[in-house]
């Protein structure tokens, strides 16, 4: 679950919990039961004020303090990916390289971030940018900006050496 873009863990967590938790639900006449998904997982993605200021939320300290609201609480599958783009980046597609290698840095520094943080998200295509969907670019995106095909190898590559 992504956090709210206000950025309150708190919603996300309670988010993560429903979602491990079995529900029954009415859908087309008929009473559907589920046993709930026990991977659900949290997904940092930086936060807006309320006037319109991208806020990270990927720092160490951020991601400390997602740990021990997790370990509050008694999840199946206590779990952080973060999401590199979006306000994490300030919607500067260029700034994922510098991102995605802190956090890497940070599990290297910290063996409770390292079991905590299973993943990052990257936006990546084929052709670096973003389009116009009128544009008719093959490979390029027509919504987020992404990295391009080069850039993205060389991050993979440059990211095995951390693991």
């Amino acid at each position: 679950m992504k956090n709210p873009t206000g950025g309150d863990i708190e919603v996300m967590l309670n988010s993560v919990q429903a979602a491990q938790m079995p529900h029954v639900f009415v859908y087309n006449r008929w009473a559907v039961k589920t046993t709930g998904n026990p991977l659900a997982h949290c997904i940092l993605r930086g936060a807006v004020d309320p006037y319109g200021t991208n806020i990270p939320n990927y720092h160490y300290e951020d991601i400390r303090r997602l740990i021990e609201a997790y370990k509050k609480r008694d999840l199946s599958y206590p779990a952080i990916i973060v999401d590199t783009n979006h306000a994490n980046s300030n919607k500067k597609f260029q700034e994922q390289p510098r991102i995605a290698k802190e956090i890497m840095k940070n599990r290297q520094a910290s063996k409770t971030i390292r079991n905590f943080v299973r993943g990052l998200m990257i936006e990546s295509y084929l052709i670096e940018g973003t389009q116009k969907i009128s544009e008719n670019i093959y490979g390029k995106s027509i919504t987020d900006a992404c990295l391009g095909w080069e850039d993205s190898e060389k991050l993979v590559l440059e990211l095995a050496e951390y693991v």
